[in-house]
């Protein structure tokens, strides 16, 4: 069994710049990791991985290894939804469910709005949000207009711990 990588371990292999969010090399690890060489690559969804002793660590994770000393309880979240910006001032240390409440808007979204969808049938815009702890949809209500589905929407995120940048 392999052991897991520790802060002390990681900081003889990399450097952390905490204002770019960028990891270098601190020493040759083979034909592609030069010494000095900014380390990791995307993953494939938009993520930076790092092969450490041959697994693979995602950036954000070992960014937080590297300045608290430990791995991360729970989720690392990306303030700004950019999954490749690892700066420090853009990490924190959330549940999954808080994770959740800081999601960007789905590619699919037809209304513009996260939360809000248009009901033909009615001729109104619907609001749901997902209610705190307990993962279920909850209907906020119908609205004529779009501006009073956005201000029952946001008054709902605000009683439901959503991050600002919800759906943004």
């Amino acid at each position: 069994m392999q052991e897991q990588l520790t802060q002390e371990r990681l900081m003889k292999l990399l450097q952390y710049d905490k204002a770019t969010g960028e990891f270098t090399w601190l020493v040759r690890k083979g034909s592609r990791a030069e010494k000095g060489a900014v380390a990791g690559s995307d993953d494939g969804q938009g993520y930076i991985h790092i092969a450490i002793d041959g697994t693979y660590h995602r950036a954000h994770r070992l960014a937080w290894l590297y300045c608290h000393g430990r791995w991360p309880d729970g989720q690392v979240d990306h303030l700004n939804h950019r999954r490749d910006d690892n700066r420090l001032s853009n990490l924190r240390e959330v549940s999954h469910s808080e994770n959740q409440r800081n999601a960007s808007r789905c590619r699919n979204n037809t209304s513009g709005e996260h939360g809000i969808s248009y009901e033909s049938g009615r001729q109104r815009w619907r609001v749901q949000v997902s209610a705190l702890g307990t993962g279920r949809r909850k209907h906020v209500g119908y609205f004529s207009t779009m501006h009073e589905a956005i201000a029952a929407r946001d008054a709902a995120y605000a009683l439901n711990g959503y991050h600002a940048n919800h759906g943004k």
